[in-house]
């Protein structure tokens, strides 16, 4: 069983998901069943990510149980945002902040949030580290294994 519901929750919590995003997702398995199930009108319908979770509730709660060694919701969050810092939408202080803050507050990550505090707080120290290619060698090995776990869910998610 793939945890649809916990990647579709994970994309949108992340921010990588807008709302037009999540509610397309949904209409486009919506046309493509018969009759459409319930929790695919309700993502469908949903105005804001604390709809969207009401929508994915139950579904969420039956993935804990039947899905086994699944990743950490806060890898894959981190996962995300580090998409969303190759493409431009975060500054490398914002993904280190918010990946501190995912690790520290979320669900387990599988590095612990002052590694990433720690990395910010040498940027914040010294601003010549953005020009180091060493450095941001450790950024890109620290990140691949997390940007990794979100490309993975996108595709599940696109072939669901």
């Amino acid at each position: 069983m793939i945890p649809i519901a916990h990647y579709l929750y994970e994309i949108s919590f992340s921010g990588y998901y807008q709302k037009k995003d999540w509610q397309n997702w949904a209409d486009q398995r919506i046309l493509k069943q018969t009759i459409a199930e319930e929790w695919l009108n309700d993502i469908s319908l949903a105005n804001s990510i604390e709809m969207l979770s009401n929508a994915l509730g139950d579904l969420l709660i039956s993935e804990r149980f039947e899905v086994k060694n699944r990743t950490p919701s806060s890898d894959a969050i981190i996962g995300y945002y580090y998409l969303m810092y190759l493409e431009g939408k975060f500054s490398l202080q914002e993904l280190l902040l918010k990946s501190g803050d995912e690790a520290d507050g979320g669900e387990g990550a599988s590095v612990e949030c002052e590694e990433f505090y720690a990395i910010s707080s040498q940027l914040e120290k010294d601003i010549f580290l953005m020009e180091d290619t060493d450095f941001h060698r450790k950024i890109s090995v620290l990140y691949e294994p997390f940007g990794k776990i979100a490309q993975q869910q996108m595709e599940e998610l696109e072939m669901y």
